[in-house]
């Protein structure tokens, strides 16, 4: 488990922008004795935090070590209370609860695998991040004694009947926060501990009730569907992002069952709602179309001429407002669906889950937009930093985007990254790519922009690259649907935006057919393994997700 935490950290080892009015949390502490043998192998401690509206997706940020053990670093905090996470070069890992203010952290460097309690804690929370250690053991002997709903829940779960379901995630959830009595009998509770464990326990029990009614395709009761009130109270656990995420694609689920039952709705919109579009996102309107459009917003549509004035407005702006509109006739149904609460999350998700959708000047005006139709602080900043993370490699994303000179050879646009185009049959293309590589150990990843495996896959291969030697080479085979032509542009964008550094060839339908055999299987989100005397090692090698699987397979084809 602690290599998985330690392995998500570093694939998404990235800076964090500050926001306006945005409160922090200052990590101050030391690692006592550490010697010179812990500092070279790991010279900073990693922090991580969530990011609501995306649970895949920790943010991390570094403290570099002092000599002397110490460390300080500062991270923005959204909410009052959140879950963060310390990973010490994936030989110390632990959970604590956050608060605007400041946090010291102390373990010891001898006791890194003999310490039965490692981590003490002084500052903000102090009081709940130091039971939560005596907690998370008493739940553990719950969860062993009462094995049915504890270590062997999910065994039985999923047979359950709808009404059985409920009860046991019900009493599940009862179980986790009974676990506070022995915490309780041996000191005074920290109630900062009994509100976290308390939330922990109810979004995992509102987890696997969606969970379950995704399975089963079934509806949920107005007293669950209700518990999406709950989103913007602290704390921000990993445990919330995650039943949200579960949320959000029942949400999918509805929304594609309304729009079949009424195709032609989902492509109008109320006058009034156009005309505050036009009016925010036109350029150089004149006195009297402003006073037209402000009259529209109030009044609706009364003539054909109102219809036709804004027709002829909507070409001065097209492709942003189409992009709006697009959003607003989404965002519709959600409204006909869901109450304020989770309007205001999907209306944030929309755009945070489809990235890969729109290159970074429709992100930026996309968030502008959103922003205006969100009511809740907490998804107004998680939002934004996120779209900050998407645009922040705009120059390299430029760059990549705008290369034209392509040869069938692969060339380096940018460091690191390179690309390989050809008319040629697949064959002869793959053939001429790979012996340039003969010498090194290949893994091909085998993708598509519009795949979700695909994308939730390759979400992991920064980290891959980054604990393979320089013998090992990634080629990425874009395999094109005949059915669905995919943006090169885009694809390209999402490349850089996913640190996916290596050979990247974009294979058309007909050079897919002609690979289907050398390939199979011939299908997104699919992998292999090439030696370096250029014979196959493995056509259906483990995929990126599987670190602990792929990496010895990896260098074991290299022997």
């Amino acid at each position: 488990m602690q290599f998985r935490i330690a392995f998500i950290l570093a694939i998404f080892l990235i800076p964090l922008s500050s926001y306006s009015q945005t409160d922090s949390l200052i990590i101050k502490g030391q690692i006592l004795n550490l010697n010179g043998r812990l500092y070279r192998q790991a010279s900073v401690v990693t922090f991580s935090r969530n990011n609501i509206l995306q649970p895949q997706s920790e943010l991390s940020k570094q403290a570099p070590l002092q000599p002397d053990g110490t460390f300080r670093v500062s991270l923005p905090i959204f909410y009052q209370q959140e879950e963060f996470y310390l990973d010490y070069g994936g030989k110390a890992f632990t959970t604590f609860l956050g608060s605007p203010g400041e946090i010291q952290i102390t373990f010891d460097g001898d006791s890194l695998a003999t310490a039965k309690r490692l981590f003490y804690f002084s500052g903000v929370n102090a009081d709940a991040n130091n039971q939560y250690y005596s907690y998370l053991e008493s739940e553990n002997k719950s969860f062993t004694s009462n094995k049915t709903l504890g270590v062997d829940f999910y065994k039985t779960f999923w047979d359950n009947s709808p009404d059985e379901a409920l009860r046991a995630a019900e009493q599940r959830a009862q179980l986790r926060k009974s676990a506070l009595t022995q915490v309780s009998a041996k000191a005074i509770l920290s109630p900062a501990l009994k509100t976290w464990v308390s939330s922990l326990a109810e979004d995992e029990k509102q987890q696997n009730i969606y969970e379950y009614v995704l399975a089963n395709r079934l509806e949920l009761g107005t007293k669950i569907a209700d518990s999406i009130q709950r989103l913007n109270n602290p704390p921000l656990t990993a445990q919330r992002a995650t039943w949200l995420a579960r949320f959000g694609s029942y949400a999918d689920a509805k929304v594609e069952d309304k729009k079949s039952l009424s195709p032609g709705r989902n492509n109008s919109l109320p006058v009034k709602t156009m005309a505050d579009l036009f009016l925010n996102n036109t350029p150089n309107l004149t006195e009297a179309e402003r006073e037209k459009l402000t009259d529209l917003k109030k009044n609706g549509a009364g003539e054909k001429s109102d219809v036709d004035f804004m027709s002829r407005l909507f070409g001065r702006n097209e492709p942003v407002l189409n992009l709006l509109f697009d959003f607003e006739r989404e965002s519709r149904v959600y409204r006909e669906l869901f109450d304020s609460t989770a309007l205001d999350f999907l209306n944030a998700r929309y755009l945070s889950n489809n990235f890969y959708k729109f290159s970074y000047n429709q992100q930026i005006a996309l968030n502008k937009h959103i922003q205006t139709r969100l009511k809740f602080p907490q998804l107004k900043k998680s939002l934004a930093e996120l779209v900050s993370l998407e645009v922040k490699d705009s120059s390299d994303i430029r760059k990549f985007v705008s290369f034209k000179d392509v040869r069938s050879y692969p060339v380096e646009v940018i460091p690191g990254y390179w690309i390989s185009a050809s008319n040629d049959r697949g064959n002869t293309w793959l053939n001429d790519v790979l012996q340039k590589y003969i010498g090194k150990t290949l893994y091909l990843v085998k993708w598509n922009l519009e795949d979700a495996k695909s994308r939730e896959d390759l979400e992991y291969m920064a980290g891959i690259r980054a604990q393979l030697p320089p013998s090992v080479e990634i080629i990425y085979l874009h395999l094109q649907d005949e059915q669905e032509l995919i943006s090169t542009d885009l694809a390209r964008q999402y490349i850089v935006r996913h640190n996916l550094k290596g050979i990247h060839m974009f294979l058309n339908s007909n050079q897919v057919m002609d690979l289907i055999f050398r390939l199979n299987p011939s299908e997104p989100a699919t992998y292999a393994i090439i030696k370096p005397n250029g014979k196959f090692h493995s056509k259906n090698a483990p995929a990126p997700n599987a670190p602990e699987k792929l990496i010895p397979a990896i260098l074991n084809a290299e022997k």
